[in-house]
């Protein structure tokens, strides 16, 4: 029995469910805010060459999009590489890839390092991790890491992360992170592999969006969403947008929480708390430069930049994660940050913001001449990290059926306790299609069983 679908975000969980539901028979909308679909992994043109707005790549365990690659016969175009990880501290750059890197890290004593890997070793092995959920990261790092540890190491790195929320984070996120990048490790590249595609996440969204389109689905570009009402006498699902309206028999929105109660609020007194839960959740953005020149100027892939008032977070190089080769010889780097929306970052003149980080990068890095550069581009992301806090699952976390009837939601704040991120994305997409699929078949709305009894 087909049906008539609105899908809300051309994020990778968005992108995925639309591709099922089409190829399932069923007829579906994708709206998307923005000129580009793709969410976090949007790509865009620098040099010539198609990239991520935002650095991304797989790991060896991403069970979910990799079954994806393998369905869409892509697996010859994604190829793993050795990761290569240095940390930024008192104006020097530390390799952070092996144990006896950790044991020459210096800044701190040879029994603080014992005892930093110590803890890293003892958090792979925690299953149990609703242990960790009712401690925050940095009250749980200052017990068992140590102060020393946490403030050269941990602290730094929530801070840029979390930005005024570093000391609210659970413990249960971080374990979240130590556990993913400990099961991506490859003993025959000798370190953490990384996965990557040939023309970039392009290639996976180009791959969903061909069959999709070429099957009659549809994207509307630009198209940001005010509005979402259960029309009671056709029992369908109204969705205005900023040019129109149109209905749908179900509707998935795939937007961040505080978005979805805007456009849900005429619900808000069938369940106060479901409203409250969704209002509760934070959110950083996020601001990301990226820029191409002829110049290698640091050996390593991924710095974490541990200076104190540091302007930027993270800093890292594609090219040395998956070679020079396919940028015709340029080398393409990222810095990053997490931000407050009204932080300054998301705001002032470009030109400003990127002379601020590239006077830092030049303290970083004295060999780096911002005068070779041949190309770069700035994005800023809202709401691009959610704040994973105590109490989080039991205050926070909803359901995916709305109090909108026919509406259902799904976001990367309801993956926990594991972080955001392209595998969870199209697990999620994967669910959401089923369970449309389930509800259409549970309570098929009037007009879809007069169809059925036409044979329409």
């Amino acid at each position: 029995m087909s049906a008539s679908i609105g899908i809300i975000g051309g994020g990778l969980t968005g992108l995925t469910a639309a591709y099922r539901l089409q190829n399932a028979g069923h007829q579906v909308t994708l709206y998307e805010a923005s000129e580009t679909i793709g969410g976090l992994a949007a790509g865009f043109d620098l040099a010539g060459h198609r990239i991520e707005q935002a650095y991304h790549f797989l790991y060896k365990t991403d069970e979910y999009i990799l079954a994806l690659v393998d369905e869409l016969g892509l697996g010859d175009a994604l190829t793993y590489h050795k990761s290569s990880v240095s940390t930024y501290y008192g104006g020097r750059l530390f390799p952070m890839e092996t144990p006896l890197d950790l044991i020459r890290f210096n800044p701190i004593s040879l029994i603080d390092r014992i005892r930093a890997g110590v803890t890293v070793l003892y958090l792979q092995r925690v299953k149990n991790w609703t242990s960790l959920e009712n401690i925050t990261a940095l009250d749980w790092l200052r017990k068992y890491a140590g102060r020393a540890v946490t403030d050269v190491i941990w602290e730094p790195l929530l801070r840029g992360k979390f930005d005024r929320y570093y000391d609210k984070v659970t413990m249960s996120w971080l374990w979240g992170r130590v556990l993913q990048r400990v099961d991506s490790r490859d003993a025959k590249l000798g370190g953490e592999a990384l996965g990557y595609f040939e023309g970039g996440f392009k290639t996976i969204i180009d791959a969903l969006m061909t069959p999709y389109l070429a099957a009659g689905g549809e994207i509307r570009y630009q198209s940001p969403v005010r509005q979402l009402t259960h029309e009671t006498d056709s029992d369908r699902v109204r969705v205005d947008t900023v040019s129109g309206s149109q209905q749908h028999d179900r509707v998935l929105a795939t937007v961040p929480s505080h978005v979805l109660a805007r456009m849900i609020e005429a619900y808000r007194p069938a369940d106060p708390d479901y409203f409250e839960r969704l209002e509760r959740i934070d959110y950083l953005d996020a601001v990301v430069q990226v820029f191409a020149t002829p110049q290698k100027f640091t050996p390593y892939y991924w710095h974490n930049i541990n200076q104190k008032d540091s302007p930027f977070v993270v800093f890292l190089s594609l090219t040395n994660l998956v070679g020079q080769d396919r940028f015709n010889g340029l080398n393409i780097y990222y810095i990053g940050d997490y931000v407050p929306a009204e932080h300054p970052y998301m705001s002032m003149p470009e030109a400003d913001l990127k002379a601020r980080w590239y006077g830092e990068l030049g303290k970083i890095f004295p060999d780096f001449d911002q005068t070779q550069i041949v190309d770069d581009a700035l994005f800023r992301m809202p709401n691009a990290q959610h704040i994973v806090d105590i109490g989080f699952r039991q205050t926070k976390l909803v359901d995916h059926q709305t109090p909108c009837p026919g509406v259902l939601m799904c976001n990367f704040s309801q993956i926990y306790p594991m972080d955001r991120g392209t595998n969870y994305a199209v697990r999620d997409g994967n669910r959401m299609a089923e369970m449309i699929e389930a509800d259409l078949k549970a309570r098929p709305n009037a007009r879809a069983v007069a169809a059925l009894q036409t044979g329409t």
